[in-house]
């Protein structure tokens, strides 16, 4: 048996064990995988889904194949979503009515009244401006198509607060009478809204009584400037 025949020999002798283990080999690579699969499926499937959050963060919460991704999406549109609100508080529901107190309360208590009446006023629409654009951007980022209930008041108020802002010289008086009117109902509906758009954050309650202190401590102001104008006529 020369040197060719044993290398024959050899191969087909050893050929079958080779390819064995070769199979076993592969087969312990795919099992492997599989597992490693069916884990991340279980993990997707046995990942919580916020009750609190909104419907849409909740399909992605369901559905997206990358749950570290999803979370991380989740955690940014709630900061979002959080800083819009507390902007929209602090500009349309706060700002704004002190400035209306302000104007009906300190004419003539003060000079500086009309001044300080301005900067509230113009502090408030900057800052509502600045939330509105925030929910427009919450909105586009989830991917809806139309406005909500919450999303069209806020533009109402929007339009509304920029028409405030100008004056008519000519007819100063229908246009003090429009800016009454306007002004006060305007107020309706920032506190309505407010209330509207607290119900789409996670922690609804916690908003709800923050701004209901807010709101009453306004309230209460209001009231007792009230009857002090009334005692003093």
């Amino acid at each position: 048996m020369n040197f060719t025949s044993l290398i024959i020999f050899y191969i087909i002798w050893c050929a079958p064990s080779v390819i064995a283990r070769a199979d076993e080999g592969s087969l312990l690579m795919n099992s492997t995988r599989k597992s490693l699969r069916q884990e991340i499926q279980k993990q997707q499937t046995e990942q919580p889904v916020n009750q609190n959050a909104s419907p849409e963060t909740q399909s992605n919460q369901a559905t997206d194949p990358k749950p570290w991704r999803s979370a991380h999406i989740s955690r940014h549109h709630s900061r979002l979503r959080t800083v819009h609100g507390t902007v929209n508080i602090i500009g349309w529901g706060v700002l704004l009515p002190v400035g209306v107190i302000i104007a009906r309360y300190f004419r003539k208590l003060s000079d500086d009244w009309y001044s300080l009446h301005i900067l509230s006023q113009l502090s408030g629409f900057l800052l509502g401006t600045l939330g509105w654009g925030l929910g427009l951007s919450i909105k586009n980022a989830a991917k809806e198509q139309s406005l909500s209930t919450h999303g069209i008041l806020g533009t109402i108020i929007f339009a509304f607060a920029t028409l405030q802002a100008g004056e008519e010289q000519g007819c100063r008086k229908y246009w003090v009478i429009y800016h009454h009117v306007a002004g006060y109902a305007l107020i309706v509906l920032i506190i309505a809204n407010i209330f509207q758009g607290i119900n789409n954050q996670s922690a609804a309650k916690r908003w709800e009584w923050v701004y209901g202190t807010l709101l009453g401590v306004l309230g209460l102001t209001a009231l007792f400037l009230e009857l002090f104008r009334f005692i003093s006529i």
